[in-house]
């Protein structure tokens, strides 16, 4: 049986870049209800189409962290962790995509390099480690970014 390159996968990452960003929120919704938007909503967004620009002509997969554009949202209470989590169910849709169009082994081991960089270097986003690339935007936010209204739920508690 053939297995797809580097090449051909990004070829299929950039055409169904839409679909995979939809698959992603609804894994990262349903595993993380409480957490809402994601703190990676934003640049998702536009990653796999990222990747498979670069898959396609063959850059280092580090690359795709110097490169990245896009907003993060960075929690105190929540952050880095769920960075972490969200970045594992990135890569868990990058896993099944692989699975489904029987890409190369190597493809999969260049798509976990990419995201581990990417991962890294989100994480030291925070606390000023590193400013990161030009085109990534970090908000700080203060406010929750749980679903429920912590009012609603005191009111229906009394």
């Amino acid at each position: 049986m053939t297995r797809l390159g580097l090449a051909k996968v990004g070829s299929f990452l950039r055409q169904q870049s839409e679909e995979l960003t939809r698959i992603w929120r609804l894994a990262r919704a349903s595993e993380r209800p409480d957490v809402f938007p994601g703190l990676l909503d934003d640049i998702v967004a536009q990653f796999f189409e990222h990747l498979g620009q670069l898959l396609m002509s063959g850059a280092a997969p580090e690359k795709a962290w110097s490169e990245l554009v896009g907003l993060v949202r960075w929690p105190p209470p929540l952050a880095p962790g769920e960075l972490t989590r969200e970045w594992a169910v990135l890569m868990e849709v990058l896993s099944a995509a692989c699975e489904s169009v029987n890409a190369d082994p190597t493809v999969e081991l260049w798509l976990t390099r990419a995201v581990e960089a990417c991962e890294a270097g989100t994480i030291a986003l925070g606390g000023g480690r590193d400013k990161g690339p030009a085109g990534v935007v970090v908000a700080v936010v203060f406010s929750s970014m749980d679903l429920r209204d912590k009012g609603t739920e005191r009111e229906s508690a009394s």
